[in-house]
């Protein structure tokens, strides 16, 4: 559509439903349960009927999105394609029913709703009587956005509130678990599912088959997730971990930090609520001393794992970013890719473009040296004041230094002394008794005193050297240098990235893949970054929020 004709159009008298418009309409539900589906379905009917009662338009789609948080938009499958349609010259008008089931985000509002006109499409949403065609609209759209988002926080509010209702009373918070049906606040078995959970901790407990082979045969059997997928290493570790499935009762693991990214974050385990379960809300699938079986096995695995990583330093280098980049389109993983031509370039790529190309993911390759550069550049700007934070920690080692070898050492030896001292009086004693003659006495006493010189010695010696300013200066220097060493940013970024970095959302900007953005979650309390990288112009990085 021409925008600017068509609002001339409308200057003159005319409506949109006297234009020919391609027209689509949008719904979406956050839950998938019947109530809301058949809702979702309403809207469907809704639109169509008023799409065919009007002549000029014509019927592109239906796109619906069920149990799914407006709050996310990577999420939605349906409302993404939408969108790539729309930029494909399918669609001239959306219709959509209100603002927060278009989008919960003011920024996702303004953002899609822009692109859109950009693509010559407008959207109407009819509950708030707004059409992205009039130029007041922006106003309106950010005004009723905020308030659907200010929704969603009081939302969260009560949600925790509740959530904490729950935990007093008994009661089972989270989502589906795969061999359970959820009733009434309990869990109830579902026998459909009960072989998975079942075949998954016989085999673990057995030490011969890993989360990879295990995925496999539960797939020979006819078992996938309730996505028809096979089930992968990092669902069936989740699985093999549950307390639930051995019938206890789990509460209080991890918080939401974010109501608008619902990122979480795991509580420590002291505040964890786990028990046995003696009410019947978690009825259990599996033996207690087989679950206990197969998570000794896993333990002995993760730690005999950690102990043959004798090259850490490698591992980081080439793995580095492993589970921490995420596809926005797919949420799925990044995948490191570096053989044939790209072993001098590493490149990490999502894991449904390694599987089925450009058909399966459009989201950007990421050059491994630009995230190198990307990760340095951010990490620094934490470390801020290196200088400072340099100096406060070499303060502290010539502390320790300085307290370790004036009394750690030097008393280890003269507790040895004082032990040959002792010794000494009791050869005395035994002499002056009678109960060993003189010569044995000079014999063992000799030896004592050798001993004790020997202590003495080797003390005068310690004393020396501690005191000694040249080794003390050789020392301090040896550890400023492996300080300096391990605070340079560049050299260790795979380390501080591991370290300071929850995960990193991938996606392009405007569907332009030259053109990449990266959401930066970090694992302490930090503000999320943007980076803007612009692959048109290499050496174009940009922070654009902080």
């Amino acid at each position: 559509m021409d925008i600017i004709k068509a609002r001339q159009e409308l200057l003159m008298g005319k409506t949109i439903y006297d234009m020919e418009l391609k027209v689509a309409d949008y719904g979406r539900v956050s839950t998938d349960k019947d109530d809301q589906l058949n809702s979702l379905e309403n809207q469907i009917h809704y639109f169509s009927d008023m799409i065919a009662g009007v002549k000029k338009w014509t019927h592109v789609k239906s796109y619906a999105d069920e149990g799914i948080s407006g709050t996310q938009v990577y999420k939605r499958e349906q409302f993404l394609k939408m969108i790539e349609d729309a930029k494909d010259g399918k669609i001239d008008l959306i219709l959509t029913k209100e603002v927060s089931r278009f989008a919960r985000n003011t920024v996702d509002s303004i953002e899609y709703t822009e692109l859109l006109l950009q693509y010559g499409v407008i959207v109407f949403f009819i509950s708030d009587n707004i059409n992205t065609i009039y130029p007041d609209s922006e106003f309106r759209l950010t005004l009723m956005a905020s308030m659907a988002q200010d929704e969603v926080r009081k939302l969260s509010e009560r949600v925790k509130f509740g959530i904490k209702r729950s935990i007093h009373d008994g009661k089972l918070g989270g989502g589906s678990l795969t061999g359970y049906h959820k009733k009434d606040g309990k869990l109830v078995i579902n026998e459909q599912e009960a072989p998975i959970v079942q075949m998954l901790f016989s085999l673990y407990a057995t030490g011969e088959y890993g989360f990879q082979k295990i995925g496999e045969m539960l797939s020979e059997h006819g078992y996938y997730t309730r996505k028809g997928k096979v089930f992968s290493d990092t669902t069936l570790k989740k699985m093999l971990k549950n307390p639930r499935y051995k019938g206890y009762y789990t509460a209080n693991l991890s918080t939401v930090e974010n109501y608008k990214t619902h990122k979480k974050k795991k509580n420590p385990k002291e505040e964890w609520i786990v028990y046995k379960d003696e009410k019947g809300f978690v009825p259990a699938i599996i033996s207690e001393e087989l679950w206990d079986k197969a998570n000794k096995i896993y333990d002995e695995r993760n730690s005999k794992w950690n102990k043959n990583v004798v090259n850490k330093e490698f591992y980081l280098e080439n793995r580095g970013y492993t589970s921490k980049l995420f596809c926005k389109e797919h949420h799925s993983t990044f995948i490191r890719y570096a053989s044939g031509k790209r072993k001098a370039n590493p490149v990490w790529q999502c894991n449904e473009y390694l599987r089925h190309g450009l058909d399966g993911c459009r989201t950007p390759i990421l050059y491994e040296s630009i995230l190198n550069q990307v990760f340095t550049n951010v990490i620094e700007k934490i470390f801020c004041n290196q200088d400072e934070l340099f100096d406060q920690i070499m303060s502290d080692y010539k502390n320790i230094l300085k307290e370790s070898h004036a009394n750690i050492d030097v008393s280890s030896v003269n507790e040895k002394i004082q032990e040959q001292l002792n010794f000494k009086d009791k050869l005395l004693d035994m002499s002056l008794r009678g109960m060993i003659c003189d010569e044995e006495f000079k014999i063992k006493n000799s030896k004592i005193d050798q001993e004790i010189k020997t202590l003495k010695l080797s003390l005068a010696k310690m004393e020396i050297q501690m005191n000694s300013i040249e080794y003390y200066e050789k020392m301090i220097q040896a550890i400023a240098d492996y300080v300096k060493l391990q605070m340079n940013v560049q050299q260790n970024i795979k380390k501080y990235f591991h370290l300071f970095i929850d995960q990193v959302i991938v996606s392009k900007i405007n569907h332009d893949r030259k053109q990449i953005q990266l959401e930066i979650l970090f694992s302490f309390h930090h503000p999320n970054e943007i980076v803007k990288l612009d692959m048109r112009n290499s050496s174009k990085i940009e922070k654009i929020v902080n």
